[in-house]
């Protein structure tokens, strides 16, 4: 029989996940694989990751990684697409301007600061924001709150187009734009960028402008 010693912090989480409802435990298991994931990420980088390294950082089973993510690349997704949602809520939060268009340019402003001051989580949605997650997040069940934000941003900005455009061709714009706004962070922070991201600024909200018309 193995025994095991907790410290007052310990048995109190252990505490706390035996009165966790199934629900609960099943979100605790897939935050705790995510978090693992991240630590890995940040040690070996993404591409270098295998699936038994994440779950080797964790008290699960290497088949528990299955139960929640079909494959790695599956646990991008959701990892991008979590940052994504709480990094659209939190920015959109501080955006005050009242003119739509300089709010939207505010609202790219910020999501940049973060983004250089996090190369992972650009490395992460660079590689694994497209039309093809775009189509997933509108047909798949699992990403229903993804889909409410981009709902969300889509509705927010909708008077900057016009009414003739359809839904789906703003959605289309507005993938260009954060695209390019990904592009900027990324050659940024090149050891050879020419320019720095507060001289890119100026001329990537020109483009901006401009996409939007």
């Amino acid at each position: 029989m193995s025994y095991y010693i907790f410290h007052e912090d310990e048995l109190c989480s252990e505490n706390r996940r035996l009165n966790l409802t199934p629900e609960e435990r099943k979100i605790e298991k897939e935050n705790k694989i995510i978090r693992a994931a991240l630590v890995s990420f940040e040690e070996k980088g993404i591409e270098a990751t295998s699936i038994r390294d994440i779950m080797s950082r964790t008290d699960l089973g290497l088949g528990t990684f299955y139960l929640y993510f079909r494959d790695k690349k599956d646990l991008e997704e959701k990892i991008v697409l979590d940052i994504m949602m709480e990094l659209t809520y939190s920015v959109e939060s501080k955006c005050k301007e009242k003119d739509l268009k300089k709010r939207l340019i505010s609202f790219f402003d910020y999501i940049i600061d973060h983004l250089i001051n996090n190369p992972l989580e650009l490395k992460l949605i660079s590689s694994n924001l497209n039309w093809a997650l775009y189509a997933k997040v509108e047909n798949d069940n699992r990403f229903k709150e993804a889909e409410t934000t981009l709902h969300f941003i889509l509705n927010k900005y909708s008077n900057l187009f016009p009414t003739i455009v359809s839904y789906e061709e703003r959605l289309f714009i507005m993938s260009l734009i954060i695209k390019i706004v990904l592009s900027t962070c990324e050659s940024a922070l090149k050891n050879d960028s020419v320019l720095g991201i507060d001289e890119m600024k100026p001329v990537l909200y020109k483009v901006v402008d401009r996409v939007i018309g």
